[in-house]
């Protein structure tokens, strides 16, 4: 009321001065002073329901969960504030109880204390005993000095000891201009009004008081985070399992704010995006694990450091977790041993990696090459007895897998004749006109893992026909009309030359075999 931005009942309490003022000037009936009995019945029950909201409100600064610096000063300032507040208010109370007595204690009731003129007068402005004034001053310039302490505003809250200067509606009165403030406020005041006017006293020390704990709680809900968005989480101890396995998790609640948030991994600035399903505002965290030292069990303790600002306080923490030692898993219908120099199909996995897209192989160039043919599908060509085949997820080796490498099986010498086999018994059937001397193995294995690289042919022979002079043949094909073979004439073949096809699309299908491929054939009859 000392000037500035007044509130309604700052406005309503100001008028009620004008009105006293003017009612003081007349020779008042009674029942315009019971008029104050109703105001002051009025502001008592306002102080009420001003300490059941300031109660709240000290309950809603101290039911923060912050442990922020501020947020704990904040609850100290408010619970002293409520105490100075209650202590202030209180006081009031016993002075207005002593108002509506004589001062031989008895009471001053009903229509005897509404006529009263004179008893808070006496009271308050004794010219012998002004104790109870002046130490109604004092509680008052107290409460506002220890209250501009306690918060350290820097705009202090105005004193309410206020005289006639300090009201616009007074400033220019002559009359009061020269009082105190306790004359200003008592002097010629019916017991009534001076009782109304206190409690008015007690509705501005609760205006003070709400005040300060709007700022305290201002200071509390700045800190603290409110939750926009709550949705129930499960933290699954592992989300791949095998068939009869038990599932286990943990199913709690998370909260999350809209209140904008900078979140970082290692340090590192994350990208923050509002997840689609639950509205949450998240920062996606991709790495690449890499190993350590596996314990007995395969597993290395790992971790990393997050970090999120919100409202100027940063959260931290370590994750901690364990990577798998990984095994990388080859499959073949021989993974174990490869052939030298063929095409050797596998297809390579990796324990816990859902997809092989990220598998790489490589070898020493002096051991063989490894081509890759899809995701988790490669092509491994030794050229030694044993190949060193280093296993990469997403670039980091994981494994060295040795593997040995066998030559490839021989091919025997099959002489076919039509669609058959030449039959030792029986001999060439007669009228047969051409024969082929095909290479064959018996390892069937290696003809259906390796079927690209088992396939052999007769480059050249030497063909011996009895009594004749020996003949060189570029196939293994013999045209026996050609060399008048008659039933029971005999041949031999030696010096053959063998090749067999390659995997590899880059090799012609020359490549030599080292094979004694000989025999004595005879014209059957």
């Amino acid at each position: 009321m000392a000037g500035g931005k007044e509130t309604p009942r700052q406005k309503m309490i100001g008028m009620m001065y004008l009105v006293l003022t003017a009612l003081l000037a007349l020779n008042v009936s009674n029942a315009v002073l019971e008029k104050f009995a109703i105001i002051d019945d009025t502001l008592v029950k306002m102080i009420e329901e001003d300490d059941k909201t300031n109660e709240r409100k000290l309950a809603g600064i101290l039911g923060s969960t912050s442990q922020d610096e501020k947020v704990l000063a904040a609850k100290k300032k408010a619970e002293e504030v409520r105490k100075l507040t209650k202590e202030t208010v209180a006081y009031l109370d016993e002075l207005k109880a002593k108002m509506k007595k004589e001062p031989d204690g008895a009471a001053i009731e009903g229509e005897e204390l509404v006529t009263n003129t004179n008893r808070a007068e006496e009271l308050m402005l004794d010219s012998q005993k002004p104790e109870e004034g002046i130490a109604f001053e004092k509680k008052i310039t107290s409460f506002v000095n220890e209250l501009n302490k306690i918060m350290g505003l820097k705009q202090p809250f105005p004193k309410l000891t206020r005289k006639a200067e300090d009201f616009e509606e007074f400033k220019n009165n002559t009359n009061q201009l020269d009082k105190t403030f306790l004359q200003f406020t008592f002097e010629g005041t019916p017991t009534m009004a001076a009782i109304a006017t206190v409690s008015q006293l007690q509705t501005e020390v609760m205006e003070y008081e709400a005040v300060a704990l709007d700022s305290l709680f201002a200071v509390a809900e700045g800190v603290q985070i409110k939750f926009d968005n709550v949705v129930p989480m499960v933290r699954a101890e592992s989300n791949t399992l095998v068939a009869g396995q038990e599932y286990n998790a943990d199913l709690f609640i998370a909260a999350a704010s809209d209140v904008p948030a900078e979140m970082f991994f290692n340090d590192k600035p994350l990208v923050v995006a509002k997840d689609a399903v639950t509205g949450i505002n998240m920062g996606k965290i991709k790495f690449k694990t890499s190993g350590g030292s596996y314990d007995k069990n395969g597993l290395a303790e790992a971790s990393y450091h997050v970090k999120i600002n919100i409202k100027g306080k940063p959260y931290e923490e370590v994750i901690r977790y364990k990577v798998a030692k990984p095994v990388a898993k080859f499959e073949s219908e021989s993974a174990s041993t490869l052939y030298l120099e063929c095409g050797n199909e596998m297809s390579v996995s990796v324990q816990g990696l859902a997809e092989s897209s990220g598998i790489s192989l490589s070898a020493p160039s002096d051991q063989g090459k490894v081509i890759q043919q899809g995701p988790g599908k490669f092509v491994l060509i030794p050229t030694r007895p044993q190949m060193d085949v280093r296993v990469s997820v997403n670039g980091s080796q994981i494994e060295v897998k040795q593997f040995k490498a066998k030559q490839v099986p021989s091919p025997v010498a099959k002489l076919q004749v039509g669609n058959g086999e030449y039959d030792v018994k029986r001999g060439i059937p007669p009228g047969t006109s051409i024969v082929r001397l095909v290479p064959d193995i018996s390892d069937e294995t290696f003809k259906r893992q390796n079927a690209k690289d088992a396939a052999y042919r007769v480059t050249q022979m030497t063909l011996q026909i009895t009594g004749k002079t020996p003949i060189t043949l570029n196939s293994g094909t013999i045209e026996l009309n050609k060399y008048g073979l008659r039933p029971g004439d005999s041949f031999s073949v030696f010096n053959v030359q063998v090749v067999r096809s390659t995997w590899d699309p880059g090799d012609a299908d020359n490549k030599p075999v080292n094979a004694k491929l000989e025999g004595v054939y005879v014209m059957g009859k």
